[in-house]
């Protein structure tokens, strides 16, 4: 009689769980938000071409854009990035897509020091893949997945906690909102941030400028960059690389061709990241695919040095505004244009 008692309170809590979770997540940060609303991104079963990455590419470029680049139908195109999101997300991702979407052609993905090193934001992506990623079969079978999440079997075991009990996966966002003042008054803002994600992802499969509330946000030139901020950068996350190399082999097996971006960081940040040579571990990850001949549908196009004194195109230190996008998307129809309409006369 006490475990039936114990079983309908478990089952209950977890019920409740699942229903009233949704009126918590607008007091949450920005990024858990878009993760919630990830999930519920409306899919076509006609997709051509996927894109992928973390929020940069949510900022700066739309579906729309590389529907025109790409000569197809907006819902043509499977828009799945996430913000902060590393190369374990972006290889599960393409795990949970790459059968179930025969006729893609064409990957566009961005690749940064931010998901070649080992920093805070791939601490954040692990938090956010606990809180709210797909427990798939992927993530346990694949090694290098499996690598990256469930290490051990707490991990493992936190993840069917969350699973099973929602707010535990909002913790962090919670406890803030109890003892932090700043997360206090910040509240009115997440709370339409939580409106215009939703919106984005309803209208425009979640493209959305970053921390945009119906403004452009424009970064201050005068804020500071703290000299050599950008060494963590720097560092090499071998586990990151092996697991660029496998998402470059799954889409060569299935004869896609793989775009790479480099989205530009705000000026100066750009400008510490070649003083501290943060970008050394990309440019030779992507000279090392681009020069070797079983890749032959690999191309980058890396747009780091564009805005080096364009401080009105940043919202912040890493995301275009509005304008930036505008003028990046000039530049991609330019670059790409010519590209993907004469990649596709070859096939």
């Amino acid at each position: 009689m006490k475990i039936r008692y114990f079983l309908s309170t478990i089952l209950l809590l977890s019920l409740f769980m699942h229903l009233s979770v949704q009126w918590i997540i607008p007091f949450c940060e920005t990024t858990s938000s878009y993760w919630y609303f990830a999930n519920k991104r409306k899919i076509s079963s006609n997709a051509k071409v996927l894109v992928l990455g973390d929020s940069q590419i949510v900022s700066g470029v739309t579906p729309d854009l590389i529907a025109e680049i790409e000569g197809v139908k907006a819902d043509e195109v499977l828009y799945f990035p996430k913000p902060s999101q590393q190369p374990e997300g972006i290889l599960a991702d393409s795990l949970e897509v790459v059968r179930e979407f025969p006729k893609l052609n064409r990957v566009y993905v961005n690749l940064s020091p931010l998901n070649t090193s080992k920093n805070s934001v791939t601490d954040a992506n692990r938090q956010l893949f606990f809180s709210f990623g797909n427990f798939s079969l992927n993530t346990l079978t694949h090694p290098l997945l499996r690598k990256a999440y469930f290490s051990n079997l707490t991990d493992l075991s936190w993840k069917w906690i969350i699973e099973i009990f929602p707010f535990f996966g909002l913790s962090s966002n919670l406890n803030r909102l109890v003892y932090d003042p700043i997360a206090q008054s910040d509240i009115p803002r997440r709370k339409q941030e939580f409106r215009y994600i939703k919106e984005s992802m309803e209208t425009s499969q979640g493209s959305w400028v970053w921390k945009s509330i119906g403004d452009d946000p424009t970064l201050d030139e005068l804020e500071e960059f703290p000299s050599n901020s950008s060494q963590i950068l720097a560092g090499r996350r071998d586990l990151s690389i092996r697991i660029w190399l496998d998402f470059l082999q799954l889409w060569n097996q299935q004869n896609v061709e793989v775009i790479f971006l480099r989205i530009p960081f705000s000026p100066k940040m750009e400008k510490d990241i070649l003083k501290t040579k943060a970008n050394l571990v990309a440019d030779e990850f992507f000279k090392t695919i681009t020069s070797d001949t079983n890749q032959t549908k690999v191309t980058v196009f890396d747009f780091k040095s564009v805005f080096l004194e364009d401080y009105q195109y940043f919202g912040d230190l890493t995301h275009l505004n509005q304008k930036g996008r505008d003028a990046l998307s000039k530049i991609l129809k330019k670059k790409l244009f010519d590209h993907t309409h004469s990649s596709s006369e070859g096939m």
